[in-house]
């Protein structure tokens, strides 16, 4: 198995590990159900780029093509859908969104169904049986796939523009659009193959770097309402496959001990990381006390405001308000009795 190979399996793998963690952390939030939605078509999509390389038949490799881009249809739409939840303007493009899902379900068809999008299989490369003989339909797929990404980066754009917006969202927002711009710039290249244009695809290492930048947002700006736990997996998980990668490859020596020189430190900045936000969230909590308590103290407070104002006005009806009856009182007897002297 290549190097190249088993990066596709290892991004999938945490890909699906993070979107359905995420989803079992809040299934009735629509941002974390369209987050989960669009790390499985990422996962489809790299897992069957991943098997394109290892197959050893043409019929396999055609039916891995066809898994791989079931996943590579569906990732503009669920990415346009999760960046309007994302910047609260999903009824805004509710329309749009079912308008790109129905395209998406016509290239699906023909993807499953006629060779309009796919023609077939070409000989084996060095990268396994990838890429393939593209059919007529594919061109506009392909303009299809930018304007909607291209679209979507501009509403995250228009969003962190916006004036007034909370500045921990607006952080969420910043991190997401880098991180995403990243993935998607590095996993486009792989176009580039299907019109003969081959060269090494290094860029795959780039395509996990959404998930490094969302775990960074759920980590520092509590993005999906997650947080040490969170961290602790993504640490530990990347720890493992770092440990087991240069063991698992067949690697010159000098490259193995630089593997494991990456993990070594890779565990060295992990324990930072989790230690600095066990001690943010410890700190979080402490003010979260001292808030507390304060608003406990300015509760009483009012309160025994509240009853000395009452006891004022109570003391006011008793003593003053009497007094400026009396004084009433006295004046119209006064008035009266003038008139009585005038009669």
């Amino acid at each position: 198995m290549s190097i190249f190979a088993l990066s596709c399996f290892i991004i999938g793998v945490l890909a699906g590990f993070t979107g359905l963690f995420v989803l079992l952390k809040g299934m009735k939030e629509k941002l974390n159900k369209s987050w989960f939605l669009l790390n499985l078509s990422i996962l489809v999509w790299i897992e069957g780029l991943g098997a394109t390389m290892v197959v050893a038949d043409a019929i396999s490799a055609l039916f891995w093509q066809k898994v791989l881009y079931i996943g590579t249809i569906f990732i503009p739409v669920l990415f346009f859908h999760f960046c309007t939840i994302l910047t609260e303007k999903e009824e805004q493009f509710r329309k749009l969104f079912k308008i790109n899902l129905f395209v998406a379900l016509v290239f699906l068809f023909s993807l499953l169904t006629n060779n309009w999008f796919m023609r077939g299989i070409k000989p084996s490369t060095d990268f396994g049986y990838w890429p393939t003989e593209i059919g007529w339909l594919y061109y506009p797929f392909l303009f299809w796939f930018a304007v909607n990404v291209i679209y979507s980066f501009l509403i995250l754009k228009k969003y962190l523009r916006k004036k007034g917006i909370d500045s921990v969202k607006q952080r969420q927002v910043l991190i997401i659009f880098y991180g995403t711009a990243i993935g998607f710039i590095a996993g486009s290249l792989n176009f580039l193959l299907d019109f003969n244009i081959i060269f090494p695809p290094v860029h795959n290492f780039f395509v996990g770097s959404y998930l490094i930048f969302t775990a960074l947002a759920i980590t520092r700006y509590h993005l999906f309402g997650i947080r040490v736990i969170l961290t602790e997996l993504l640490v530990g998980v990347m720890g493992i496959i770092l440990l087991f990668l240069p063991f698992v490859i067949e690697t010159t020596l000098p490259m193995r001990a630089l593997m494991i020189g990456v993990f070594l430190l890779f565990c060295f900045f992990g324990y930072l990381l989790i230690r600095y936000t066990y001690r943010e969230i410890r700190q979080k909590e402490i003010l979260q006390q001292k808030v507390k308590e304060r608003t406990k103290e300015l509760q009483t407070a009012y309160e025994e405001i509240k009853k000395r104002k009452e006891d004022l006005e109570k003391f006011y009806k008793l003593t003053v308000g009497r007094e400026l009856r009396m004084i009433e009182l006295k004046k119209k007897i006064k008035e009266l009795e003038e008139r009585v002297k005038g009669n």
